[in-house]
């Protein structure tokens, strides 16, 4: 197994005269086109996980109220025609 490059290819590498890349009006125009086209991206992905956060918030929030008038109705008794609170009046 190798661990890394092999010698040989590290003494090419580094014996290789430097190399100045310039840019085009052509290269500025992809960049720019590239730049523009991943911040539209990362906008559209921080607005869908805004959406899911705020829709799952509602839902535990509704799933909360649920069970709140849940517990409510648990603790009402329907008696003589009207709902009587079981914690505030004994039988």
């Amino acid at each position: 197994m190798s661990q890394g490059f092999d010698q040989k290819d590290l003494e090419e590498i580094c014996s290789r005269k430097p190399s100045k890349f310039k840019m085009k009006k052509a290269d500025y125009r992809e960049l720019g086109r590239n730049v523009l086209l991943g911040s539209v991206d990362v906008a559209i992905g921080c607005l869908g996980a805004a959406v899911l956060t705020v829709s799952t918030l509602n839902n535990r929030n509704n799933a909360n109220r649920l069970e709140n008038e849940q517990k409510e109705r648990a603790n009402r008794v329907w008696k003589r025609g009207n709902y009587i609170e079981t914690n505030k009046y004994d039988d």
